[in-house]
């Protein structure tokens, strides 16, 4: 199968999934993907009410720097189809364009927090790291702390903002990387009064402090389409402003 054809799947279940808000099928095309791609592959798997939830790795091309490891969180609530359908759709753009990543490792989840059949979803943003007994938390807490990720960006569609808003734990990150960020943004979604916010970083014993955390956050009343592509196209550019810093601060 051509990466034609896996572009072209990707957009007829995106269509599908978003009218019938069932997020089993949105990573069909990286699985299809995975299947010939030199760059994305298949990651560790988890069971939840007897359902199989992937994740996926893309390895960028190497240009002589140690790879970049960063941690791609989409579902993070619960039937949050945007942030999945996007970070499916970046992942399928990557590869098309695996020079748009160079010397990076992302280590993607699409649907880190499923609907749960028998017992509420935890919050990620009260649970998370923090001992929780719920085993999805568990095993994001060794998953994460596995890989120990020099960075983890996270997604989230439909949230009750009045414009387009990344929150991130780190200040240098919020000038050098996420303001330069924007400049395009703003062309396929409205921002936020308050674009970039703060916030302190998490610490846990598993997962050590790392650079940054970010959470990018799409606004509810911009069409679903819009709220895909701002996610795809603002992580593309931090990772492109992101590696610019590294870059810069290598060479000091």
């Amino acid at each position: 199968m051509n990466r034609a054809l896996s572009v072209s799947t990707y957009q007829e279940v995106s269509t599908d999934e978003t009218k019938t808000d069932s997020p089993h099928e949105i990573w069909e095309p990286l699985d299809l993907l995975a299947e010939e791609s030199a760059s994305l592959a298949k990651w560790r798997s988890f069971a939840l009410n007897g359902r199989v939830i992937p994740s996926y790795v893309f390895i960028g091309p190497r240009g002589g720097s140690v790879p970049i490891r960063l941690a791609l969180l989409g579902g993070i609530q619960p039937e949050d189809l945007v942030s999945t359908s996007a970070i499916v759709k970046l992942l399928v753009e990557l590869d098309l364009a695996p020079l748009l990543a160079p010397d990076f490792a992302l280590f993607s989840y699409p649907v880190a927090n499923p609907v749960r059949v028998s017992s509420p979803s935890p919050d990620f943003s009260t649970d998370f790291w923090t001992d929780a007994p719920d085993p999805t938390i568990r095993d994001f807490d060794q998953e994460l702390g596995g890989n120990r990720p020099d960075g983890i960006i996270a997604a989230k569609g439909n949230e009750p903002i009045s414009g387009f808003q990344i929150q991130v734990s780190n200040k240098l990150i919020a000038t050098e990387v996420l303001w330069p960020a924007l400049e395009i943004v703003q062309r396929l979604v409205p921002l936020a009064s308050e674009p970039i916010q703060t916030f302190p970083q998490p610490q846990n014993s598993q997962l050590r402090p790392v650079p940054f955390t970010l959470i990018v956050r799409t606004p509810r009343h911009v069409p679903f389409e819009n709220q895909i592509s701002a996610i795809a196209f603002s992580v593309k550019q931090i990772l492109h402003h992101y590696r610019a810093l590294v870059s810069r601060v290598d060479k000091l």
